[in-house]
């Protein structure tokens, strides 16, 4: 059985993984912001979802940003994870490090905008990163507060990469996607472009996919129902699963990893408030600026062939130029 795992795995079977380790920048506009902070120590304070550190994607990549910058002599940042069990934590996890003074807070995921954005508006002089601003991203809808920066991700891309992958893999040409909540923008835009990606390299390919249903403090938390779904797909034919749901989707082997940066995407914020050249608006990060990417074949690495390997060489460097479009 082989699996992939984007911001999420299949609980004992093989998967795949999203790890942050490099990323881009993006366009933004700077801003006046005056943190509260003026000299090191400078404190940062990481509110996570609801899938918390444990996920060994999302969370968890976004908080080795922090812990990079603190392992950075240079910038004297001190930082802190602060884990939420429901979506009622959001607003009193993000007050929490408010009221201990701290210069900046990193809030990871959707569902935390309307927590972030209400915190940012409230305390100008506090630097906020979101990771995933999703459909905030849309200024027009929300009046963007100038000391608030948003981290958007081109899931498509890598989406599509894993399920170019995936088509060119299969043998049974049935393949399956166990996501997260389809409420979440992030994780429709992963399943999409996987979709989209298998269909490019095999148009015979069927694609099975399923979105894991709200649940409270299970959200991108429960492996167990990842597990069911991953199985219920390989007992109707599919010989891969791409994982889209935090610890949802934990397990084992890897084939590859659809990268989303976070990891240096979250320190570039930090540094930014640091070294005084924050940036309020939005920094996206693509393909283009090595903000997302495909990794390494893992323990795979010998049963992928030359042929594929370079299929997939030139697939990454079409969808780079732009001759290729996700669909998404």
């Amino acid at each position: 059985m082989k699996a992939f795992r984007g911001p999420g795995a299949l609980a004992g079977l093989a998967a795949a993984t999203i790890i942050g380790t490099a990323c881009g920048g993006g366009a933004a506009t700077p801003t006046g912001l005056t943190a509260p902070c003026t000299k090191a120590p400078f404190q940062v304070g990481l509110v996570t979802d609801v899938g918390k550190l444990s996920d060994k994607s999302f969370n968890f990549d976004s908080y080795n940003g922090v812990l990079d910058a603190q392992a950075d002599s240079s910038l004297g940042v001190t930082g802190r994870a602060i884990e939420s069990s429901v979506e009622s934590d959001y607003p009193k996890n993000i007050q929490t490090f408010l009221d201990q003074k701290y210069c900046m807070i990193v809030t990871v995921g959707f569902k935390l905008g309307d927590a972030t954005i209400k915190a940012a508006k409230a305390n100008p002089n506090v630097a906020f990163a979101m990771v995933d601003f999703g459909d905030f991203a849309e200024l027009g809808k929300v009046s963007h507060p100038g000391n608030l920066v948003g981290l958007i991700f081109k899931e498509d891309q890598p989406g599509f990469l894993a399920g170019a992958l995936a088509g060119l893999l299969t043998k049974t040409n049935v393949i399956g996607a166990v996501a997260g909540l389809e409420t979440v923008p992030p994780v429709v835009n992963y399943v999409k472009g996987y979709e989209n990606g298998a269909k490019f390299t095999n148009p015979k390919i069927k694609v099975l996919k399923i979105y894991q249903p709200e649940s409270g403090a299970k959200d991108f938390n429960d492996p167990d129902w990842g597990k069911q779904q991953a199985v219920t797909f390989f007992g109707q034919g599919a010989d891969i699963i791409f994982g889209v749901g935090g610890n949802t989707g934990n397990g084992a082997r890897l084939i590859t990893s659809a990268q989303k940066h976070l990891r240096v995407a979250v320190k570039q914020a930090i540094v930014n408030m640091v070294k005084g050249t924050w940036q309020a608006g939005l920094s996206i990060f693509d393909i283009t600026n090595d903000g997302i990417g495909l990794a390494p074949y893992h323990d795979f690495d010998s049963k992928i062939s030359a042929d594929v390997k370079a299929k997939m060489a030139t697939i990454l460097t079409q969808l780079k130029s732009g001759t290729i479009k996700t669909g998404v």
